[in-house]
C-alpha cells in the first residue's frame, strides 16, 4: 500500500511538470507563427521575385528579342506579370497585362502587390521590362492562424498530454526500482538488483547501486564469517578457561593429599611418636611422594608450554612417528607379550612433528599399560578426503566403557584416582591439548574390553 501511494505521487509530478512544458511549448510556437509568420512570408515573396527578376536581367545579356518571349512567358507561370517597353514607351509585348499603351511609372508600390522597371540589355536592342505580382493573400495569415488555433492546439495538447504521461512514467520506473533497492539496502538486504541499464545517468546511478549492494553483499558475508569465527574462539576460549579451572581444582586436590602425608611424617619424625621414629624408613617414604609431586608438577609445565610454543609445521608420515615410538616401547610391549598390528600406508601431512610424537607417545604408552598381557593393538590409516589414524587395544585390563570424561584433566580409568592402579591423569589430557593445538579432531570410545582412539588429519600434502 505505500508503494502505490508513493507510485502517482512521483508520477504525477513529472507528468505536470512535463504537461505544463509542452502546453507552454505549443502556445509558445502558436504566439510566435502569429507574431513572425506574415512578415516572413513577405519578405521571402519579395526575395524570391527580385531574385528571379535579377536572373532574367542577366540572362537576357546574351538574348535577342524574339530569344527573350519565351523566357518572359515563364513569368506568368510564377505568378508575375509583365510588360515590355522601348526606350520610347512604346509596347512591345504585354501578355494579359490589362492596361493602356501608356506606361505607368510610380515610384511607390501600392499596398499588397510588389512591382519593378529594369532595363533589359539584348542583343539586338535595350528594352524595358515593367513586372508586379499580388502578395495581398499574406495580410490573411493571422486571420487564418486565429481562426486554425483552436484546430492544432487541441490535437496538439492531447499529443502533449500523451507524451508527458508516457514521459512520466518510463522517467519514474527507474527512479521507483531504484528508490525501492535503497531501502532494500537500508534494510540490510544486500541482495537486491536494479535492471536499468541504459547508457545515461540513471543508468550510471542503477549501476553504481548494485555494484555498492555487490561490495556491501560481500562485505557483510565476510562479517558473518568473521563473527562466525569470533564467536566459534570465543566459545573455544570460554571451554579451555573451564578447562583451567578444572585444572587448577584437580591439581589442588592431587597436591593437597601428599603435601599433607609428608607434612605429617615430618611432624612425627620430628616430635619421635610411635612407628615415626624409624626416620629412614619414613624419610624414604616422604621422598617418594615428592618425586610424584615432581612429576605432577613437570606434566603441568608440558601442559602449559604446549600452549604457548609456536607450531613448526612441515610435511611428516605419521607412519614413521609411530615406528619410532614403537621401538622405544619394544622391551614393554615383549614383556606383556602383545601383538601389534600395523598396517602400513604411505602418507603425509602437514603437521607439527615434535607435537604430534609427543601425542603418539603418550597415546601408545596409554595403550600398552592399559592392554592386558597376550592382547593386541592395532594400528592403522583410512584415507579419504581426510586422513584418519585409528589406535585400538583390546582387551583392557578394566571396563572401559566410560571414555568421554579421558580427556579431561587428572582424569583416570581407574575411578578411585589411586595412583597405584595408573599414572597422573594427565597424559590424554596433554594429547587432548596438542591434538587442538595441531587443528586435528580427536575421539575416543570405549567398550567393556575395548578402547579406541581416532585422529582425522585435515592438512593432507
Amino acid at each position: 500500500m505505500k508503494r502505490l501511494i508513493k507510485r502517482p505521487r512521483i508520477t504525477g509530478k513529472l507528468f505536470f511538470l512535463t504537461m505544463s512544458l509542452l502546453i507552454v511549448a505549443v502556445l509558445s510556437t502558436i504566439g510566435f507563427l502569429y507574431a513572425t509568420l506574415p512578415s516572413y512570408y513577405q519578405s521571402y515573396r519579395e526575395e524570391q521575385f527580385h531574385a528571379t527578376i535579377a536572373s532574367l536581367q542577366e540572362e537576357s545579356t546574351h538574348l535577342s528579342s524574339e530569344n527573350l518571349l519565351p523566357l518572359l512567358d515563364q513569368l506568368t507561370a510564377k505568378g508575375i506579370r509583365f510588360s515590355l517597353w522601348t526606350e520610347e514607351d512604346q509596347l512591345l509585348y504585354a501578355p494579359g497585362f490589362g492596361r493602356g499603351p501608356v506606361r505607368r511609372t510610380a515610384n511607390t508600390s501600392p499596398e499588397g502587390m510588389i512591382q519593378d522597371s529594369i532595363p533589359l540589355q539584348l542583343v539586338d536592342q535595350t528594352v524595358i521590362l515593367d513586372v508586379d505580382q499580388m502578395i495581398q493573400p499574406i495580410d490573411e495569415v493571422k486571420s487564418v492562424i486565429l481562426k486554425l488555433a483552436p484546430y492544432i492546439v487541441l490535437p496538439l495538447l492531447l499529443l502533449a498530454g500523451l507524451a508527458a504521461y508516457l514521459y512520466s512514467r518510463i522517467i519514474s520506473r527507474p527512479l521507483l526500482t531504484i528508490n525501492q533497492a535503497t531501502k532494500e539496502l537500508a534494510n540490510l538486504n544486500f541482495s537486491v538488483r536494479t535492471h536499468h541499464t541504459s547508457a545515461d545517468e540513471l543508468g550510471d546511478l542503477s549501476r553504481s547501486i548494485n555494484q555498492l549492494a555487490t561490495k556491501l553483499e560481500v562485505t557483510m558475508a565476510s562479517l558473518q564469517t568473521s563473527n562466525e569465527q569470533l564467536r566459534f574462539e570465543s566459545e573455544k576460549d570460554r571451554k579451555r578457561d573451564a578447562e583451567r579451572r578444572q585444572l587448577f581444582l584437580a591439581i589442588s586436590h592431587e597436591l593437597k593429599t601428599p603435601v599433607t602425608i609428608v607434612k605429617g611424617q615430618i611432624e612425627g619424625m620430628l616430635l619421635n611418636l610411635g612407628a615415626y621414629r624409624d626416620r629412614d624408613h619414613y624419610l624414604a617414604r616422604a621422598g617418594h611422594v615428592i618425586e610424584d609431586m615432581e612429576r605432577l608438577i613437570a606434566e603441568l609445565l608440558e601442559v602449559a608450554r604446549v600452549e604457548q610454543m609456536n607450531l613448526q609445521l612441515t610435511p611428516i608420515n605419521p607412519l614413521t612417528l609411530i615406528k619410532h615410538q614403537l621401538q622405544q616401547f619394544d622391551q614393554l610391549i615383549v614383556d606383556r607379550n602383545l601383538d601389534i598390528v600395523l598396517i602400513e600406508n604411505e602418507l603425509t601431512v602437514q603437521t607439527d612433528a615434535q607435537l604430534l610424537e609427543r601425542a603418539l607417545h603418550n597415546l601408545l604408552m596409554n595403550a600398552i599399560s592399559y592392554t592386558a598381557v597376550n592382547g593386541t593393538i592395532q594400528i592403522e590409516f583410512e584415507q579419504g578426503d581426510e586422513l584418519t589414524l585409528r589406535i585400538t587395544n583390546f582387551p583392557t585390563t578394566q571396563d572401559s566403557s566410560e571414555t568421554a570424561a579421558w580427556f579431561n584433566p587428572l582424569e583416570r580409568s581407574e575411578q578411585s584416582r589411586n595412583r597405584m592402579h595408573g599414572g597422573s591423569g594427565l597424559g590424554l589430557y596433554l594429547v587432548h591439548q596438542i591434538m587442538e593445538r595441531l587443528d586435528i579432531d580427536a575421539t575416543l570410545q570405549g567398550s567393556p574390553n575395548q578402547v579406541q582412539f581416532a585422529a582425522r588429519f585435515k592438512s593432507i600434502v
